[in-house]
């Protein structure tokens, strides 16, 4: 009933999941406006009985509660909480998972609705959407052997973090013990039997949620969705997209670092003697997170959070930067919101065009696709991080960034191409459908203030 009534109430008209009904919308504006009156007796009431609630009980609160300093609701499809000025478009993006170009009718009605989506929000955001914990407010690169201790200090000192920054399980002590459990457990993992490029039989290690050789796969999907593509850019083909497979979300900060490991792993770059061959898991990155805060005296990231180790508190560029500190990875991160010289988006595309193009290589499988040694970037925008892995540029100018997004797991027909079974070839209205959980334009970028991203600087070592 709880989903129900968020997407009446909540989605735009512009959403298939919106009430047309005159008398029901009537019925829900009274109800809307009857919660928000509770709501707020209910916060008024709260501050006189703070002294006497149970700990356990207002953890379980601020859990729950939807204020404007957490302007997210929680995705009944992922479960991943996404700002609502995106929930529409996250939404509609399920669509190309949950079924085939086949199965889908009125698709042409989807997509026009899919891009109305874009540009009400867009028009609807401008100016509300900023990073809860800033690293850079001066826009400057910052040294590599300093990173950790610049982003500690740009933060309050000893200031302690609330669900603006760390989410709605701000204040949780531990998760609950069926979470943990599963994901100590892990994801399914299969043993295949493959044939390798010198005739012998080898038998692979399959994690349901790590999704291998899928960067060629983008590249083609790119060149087929439209004649009006210019160049792509893409990173190392090394990199996997990890997804949340079949545990809950609010782990996308962690899910990004595994994709930064994958390339590290892939490549045999400096530093992947500290990961072995299998990628870490949350539990395993929570720890490395504590060791690297414990290592540095001067990174308060611990006294800020209460810890990570065994919760669902978000992370984001500071805990990734730790990490890389603490295993001596050379890097730089980079901030990005509107100034005089434009606006965030606008920069954000700029240095991520210049860092693929000056690490392209030659035209691979296609003109129009270049590929590089370039590692990929984490990428973090307020709430929610992502991995960038290209950049497309078309022939009217626009451009939109390739991403990997740990919300959505590869469409089977994606997935399809990927294993080879799939070679025929894509109608461009295919390509673009199977494309957009992978595309952040312009526009979708134009909703937010401020970016960050990070930058791996590593040498890969002779394969």
């Amino acid at each position: 009933y709880q989903i129900a009534s968020h997407i009446e109430l909540h989605h735009t008209p512009w959403s298939h999941f919106a009430v047309e009904d005159e008398d029901l919308n009537l019925a829900l504006a009274l109800q809307r406006e009857e919660e928000r009156q509770v709501s707020a007796d209910a916060r008024d009431h709260g501050s006189l009985l703070k002294s006497d609630e149970d700990p356990d009980t207002k953890k379980e609160g601020a859990a729950n509660a939807m204020d404007a300093d957490f302007p997210y609701a929680e995705c009944p499809q992922c479960e991943d909480f996404v700002h609502l000025i995106e929930f529409d478009e996250h939404m509609n993006n399920h669509l190309p998972l949950q079924y085939s170009s086949d199965t889908i009718t009125n698709m042409a009605e989807l997509d026009s609705a899919y891009d109305a989506i874009l540009r009400q929000s867009t028009i609807d955001s401008q100016g509300l959407t900023t990073i809860a914990r800033p690293i850079d407010q001066n826009h400057k690169k910052f040294p590599q052997n300093n990173n950790a201790t610049v982003l500690a200090e740009t933060r309050p000192k000893g200031t302690r973090l609330g669900k603006k920054e760390l989410g709605p399980y701000a204040f949780e002590d531990r998760m609950p013990e069926s979470m943990l459990k599963r994901l100590r457990t892990g994801e399914p993992t299969r043993r295949l039997n493959r044939i390798g490029r010198d005739g012998r039989i080898f038998t692979e290690r399959v994690v349901d949620n790590e999704v291998p050789g899928l960067i060629p796969v983008i590249a083609r999907l790119c060149v087929a969705s439209s004649s009006d593509l210019q160049i792509v850019h893409l990173c190392h083909p090394s990199v996997q997209h990890v997804h949340k497979g079949t545990n809950p979300g609010h782990f996308c900060g962690y899910r990004n670092i595994q994709m930064l490991v994958s390339f590290i792993q892939g490549t045999k770059a400096s530093g992947h003697e500290r990961f072995g061959t299998e990628l870490p898991g949350i539990l395993q990155i929570q720890d490395l997170i504590e060791e690297a805060w414990d290592a540095d005296s001067q990174n308060l990231g611990k006294q800020e959070t209460g810890g990570v180790r065994n919760t669902r508190k978000w992370i984001g560029t500071p805990e990734a930067a730790s990490i890389c500190k603490h295993l001596n990875l050379d890097h730089s991160v980079k901030s990005f919101s509107d100034t005089k010289a434009g606006r965030a988006h606008q920069q954000l595309l700029n240095f991520v065009e210049h860092y693929f193009s000056q690490g392209a290589e030659g035209p691979i499988s296609n003109p129009k696709v270049h590929g590089s040694h370039r590692p990929p970037l984490f990428f973090q925008q307020p709430g929610h991080s992502m991995t960038i892995i290209g950049i497309e540029r078309y022939s009217n100018g626009n451009r939109s960034l390739l991403v990997f997004d740990p919300s959505f797991e590869p469409p089977k027909q994606l997935a399809d191409m990927v294993t080879g079974s799939s070679t025929a070839a894509i109608p461009a209205k295919v390509a673009s459908r199977l494309l957009r959980p992978y595309r952040r334009g312009a526009l979708q970028l134009a909703r937010f203030d401020e970016f960050e991203i990070l930058t791996l600087e590593v040498s890969i070592l002779p394969m």
